[in-house]
């Protein structure tokens, strides 16, 4: 089965998700620009987070619906922060709005208060969040 992912600048392309979890994340990447040794995770467009990090070794197919859309963002661990940074991989501010951030969140800590924040690569506008601002937002 095929899933869709959004990036870039209102771009969308096709990746089958029948292979592993590690093969399917290191394709986006490759596809996506990003440094072969970074981490990325998937999120819904509801902005519900898949948590694909954890079962590299699972088919993605068994974690992601056929047909569905999905959003890459980068994954960091800042050295002055025990929480992760988020930065989408999409520019497209229709799809990645504050409602979809506001949503977003890590599965297993659903608690933790996220805020926005926006960076600047280059000529890329990109959203980042930290799991301490999402819980901030959701209280």
């Amino acid at each position: 089965m095929f899933i869709t992912i959004l990036h870039g600048d209102h771009e969308k392309t096709l990746f089958n998700s029948h292979c592993k979890v590690e093969a399917l994340l290191n394709s986006i990447k490759q596809y996506c620009g990003c440094e072969p040794e970074g981490m990325i995770e998937l999120a819904d467009e509801s902005g519900q987070l898949k948590n694909l990090l954890q079962y590299p070794q699972l088919y993605a197919s068994e974690l992601l619906k056929p047909r569905e859309t999905y959003i890459p963002f980068t994954v960091t661990r800042p050295e002055d922060s025990s929480e992760p940074v988020f930065v989408a991989l999409l520019k497209d501010d229709e799809v990645v709005d504050s409602k979809f951030l506001a949503t977003l969140r890590l599965a297993e800590n659903s608690n933790s208060p996220v805020s926005e924040k926006q960076t600047k690569s280059g000529k890329t506008k990109r959203k980042t969040l930290t799991a301490e601002a999402l819980s901030r937002k959701a209280n």
